[in-house]
């Protein structure tokens, strides 16, 4: 029974990763397009990667669906009102925004027309459709690059992470891990494997400046003072660290010294250490978390210069 239990989580969970797929955004940047004719396009965008099931990665913009148009003919109609009528060549791009590579692109010719170049642009824009055959190839050929990408380049990846955290670049390091495709093949669970050492390494460094600080806070002040002062500094120590017994270690001795009235304060502060959800969350979603946060707070002027001047 236990076996084929096994046997059937097995199953499952592989089934529930080759069903994921690399996530890819979609991003305008040409200035040369309207801004409320350039949101219709990136919509447009955004639903032919949905058609073609490709997922938002919702956090890493590392990979990029965009466009760049080309004007090949403008006319002015001579009605009332005048009508402007144009044709375009659209130029689809799938890129690495990160390692500045661009996949694939495909080139559709389309013409709108309407009583300004806003209107002309985004009837022009209704042309392009997600099961477009042209666009569902382009796409394709830019996931099968991907992917040969990851199959060749892993160990590259990982000993970049290593190197970004030996000089204590752990956030960056586990951006880098974390923007590895969740399609589950082996590239995949080496990063994983490697984001929770690298996130491991991060909290026991950031756990021994800390520790050491609070042993100085307390060392100055053995009072209830001295008590806040440690509670404030230990809180921000992981409570899955290495050294953590020396953090249990120092509470008790704090917790000795304090009288019955001064211990309010200090209770209070280590339940809400306690309760809070780091003591739940697993190395893997912690180590992901961060690596979130880091590419959250990138500038998104650098990914536009590479699409707008590099691709």
């Amino acid at each position: 029974m236990k076996r084929t239990i096994i046997t059937l989580t097995s199953i499952i969970l592989t089934a529930i990763c080759y069903a994921q797929n690399i996530g890819i955004s979609a991003q305008i940047v040409d200035e040369k397009i309207p801004e409320e004719a350039a949101r219709q396009l990136e919509t447009k965008l955004q639903n032919a990667l949905i058609s073609n099931s490709f997922v938002n990665n919702g956090y890493i913009e590392r990979y990029v669906l965009t466009a760049k148009v080309d004007i090949t003919q403008k006319d002015i109609t001579p009605t009332t009102p005048a009508r402007i009528s144009e044709k375009m060549d659209i130029t689809l791009m799938v890129g690495d925004v990160i390692e500045n590579k661009l996949y694939s692109s495909v080139t559709l010719s389309v013409a709108g027309i309407g009583t300004n170049e806003n209107k002309a642009f985004i009837n022009a824009f209704r042309n392009i459709k997600g099961d477009n055959p042209k666009i569902q190839e382009m796409l394709n050929d830019a996931k099968v690059k991907i992917l040969d990408y990851y199959s060749n380049h892993c160990s590259e990846i990982i000993q970049k992470s290593k190197r970004l955290t030996s000089t204590q670049a752990f956030d960056e390091a586990l951006f880098l891990l974390s923007s590895v495709p969740n399609i589950c093949e082996e590239c995949f669970a080496q990063c994983q494997q490697q984001a929770v050492v690298a996130y491991q390494q991060k909290i026991d460094s950031e756990a021994t400046t800390l520790l050491e600080k609070a042993k100085t806070a307390w060392t100055l002040n053995q009072n209830e003072q001295g008590a806040i002062d440690v509670a404030n500094i230990i809180c921000q120590i992981n409570p899955k660290s290495s050294n953590y017994n020396q953090v249990i270690s120092l509470r008790n001795t704090v917790n000795k010294k304090l009288q019955a009235d001064e211990k309010r304060e200090w209770d209070f502060k280590m339940k809400q250490y306690e309760d809070d959800q780091t003591f739940k969350r697993s190395l893997v979603d912690a180590a992901k978390a961060i690596g979130v946060a880091w590419g959250q707070n990138q500038p998104r002027t650098v990914y536009k210069t590479v699409i707008r001047y590099w691709w």
